[in-house]
């Protein structure tokens, strides 16, 4: 039994304070994996977060605008 979290990528940009457009372009360049599920994209959360730590810029996305805000210190 799997225990992945898998999310829209507009979840995940609301999570990470990107746009979804910066998501569905790692998707499509292969940075991320997809699942498509009845028609719909779905990410893995942990890669999703993997991937948020990769560019300074989305860190400090992540970290203001994002889900980041409320994490006091990232570990991965």
């Amino acid at each position: 039994m799997s225990r992945d979290v898998r999310i829209s990528p507009s979840m995940a940009s609301k999570l990470l304070g990107v746009s979804e457009r910066s998501v569905r372009r790692a998707v499509t360049s292969g940075e991320l994996d997809v699942l498509i599920h009845k028609g719909r994209y779905r990410v893995n959360l942990k890669d999703v977060i993997v991937w948020s730590h990769k560019k300074a810029n989305r860190q400090k996305k992540r970290d203001e605008e994002g889900i980041g805000q409320y994490v006091e210190k990232w570990k991965v």
